[in-house]
């Protein structure tokens, strides 16, 4: 070994210990308390897990993945007034973490405390103003509220941000739909359906604009959909059965209603409804048996209408002509 090369070799050995060589990092340290908290987690060891993650958030404070895991820790424990005690003082320490403010934030948010999670996302968005998360989370808060304008400038920021993210169209959907301004809230769903096509009231608000626009087979084509991802979407089926009824399609009518009424059985409505679309098949129907057996359903129908609504007089009087054996003039509702 050269006399320079020793020489070195020498003031490594004497100036640096092999702990300092072979420092272990904070990150890498919060790192490893983290995982160790998910293995806890499986465990159902959730206290010794909740104190794992503690040591990952205080080790790396921006990291929101170790917040997220700390946070659930403590939500799934039923200790929400521990984690926020927790984090109000992590804030006190940290004043200038935006990570800390917004998750004291999700907090409050979690315990319906809606004010306090308005301060705490707009110092989380005054500190790191170019993160969607408090801007997304403003705009949830604020729409909850009522607070329309603050809502649509939280959700257009968040947007402005981070432009694919799903909730955020959502969001935007809703406020414009909520102002009858159609045509942009069809873009807004229709934009976040991209992203993400399991989001079951952005499909539903998006039916009812195509409905409104006449474009009923696009509808009809969402609401099917609901349907068989969930039969007891009544919502879906009360507009598919009226879409049946609407287009002349009384025996489909028919069958969705009834399925209908064993969701809704309190609602006169729905029955009223069923009565209409029985007739109006018994009225299209050849087989006289066929005819003889809606037009007893629909007299059943609507005895039940009567007895959730004793007032509703067009149920009264399709009684009083079924039970007179008068031919029933089949007049469609609107």
């Amino acid at each position: 070994m050269s006399a320079p090369v020793y020489l070195i070799s020498v003031f490594i050995l004497l100036f640096f210990s092999p702990t300092t060589l072979f420092a272990i990092t904070d990150t890498e340290k919060a790192k490893s308390h983290f995982e160790e908290g998910v293995d806890l987690s499986k465990q159902r060891q959730f206290d010794n897990a909740i104190i794992e993650f503690t040591q990952a958030v205080r080790l790396s404070l921006e990291n929101h993945k170790y917040h997220q895991a700390l946070v659930l820790g403590y939500i799934q424990t039923r200790r929400g007034p521990q984690a926020i005690a927790f984090y109000k003082e992590l804030a006190r320490e940290h004043p200038q973490s935006a990570q800390v403010h917004y998750w004291l934030g999700r907090l409050y948010l979690e315990s319906q405390s809606l004010q306090d999670a308005i301060q705490e996302f707009s110092e989380s968005a005054r500190l790191a103003p170019k993160d969607d998360h408090p801007w997304i989370s403003l705009g949830h808060v604020y729409y909850r509220l009522g607070k329309e304008k603050e809502a649509l400038d939280a959700y257009l920021q968040a947007n402005k941000l981070s432009p694919r993210i799903a909730i955020v169209h959502v969001g935007l959907g809703n406020i414009y739909y909520g102002r009858k301004e159609y045509p942009k809230a069809q873009k807004e769903y229709e934009e976040a359906l991209k992203l993400d096509a399991t989001l079951t009231d952005a499909r539903y608000n998006l039916s009812l604009i195509y409905e409104r626009n006449k474009e009923v087979s696009k509808a009809v084509k969402i609401w099917k959909a609901l349907l068989e991802e969930d039969p007891n979407e009544s919502r879906a089926r009360e507009k598919l059965a009226r879409a049946y009824f609407l287009g002349e399609q009384y025996q489909d009518a028919v069958q969705e209603y009834m399925m209908l009424s064993q969701v809704r059985q309190s609602s006169p409505e729905v029955f009223f409804a069923l009565g209409e679309a029985e007739v109006m098949l018994a009225s299209v129907v050849k087989d006289p048996a066929d005819r003889q057996q809606l037009k007893e359903m629909a007299i059943q129908s609507f005895q039940r209408t009567l007895e959730l609504d004793p007032n509703n007089i067009q149920a009264r009087k399709y009684l009083d002509r079924l039970d007179s054996k008068e031919p029933v003039s089949p007049k469609r509702s609107k």
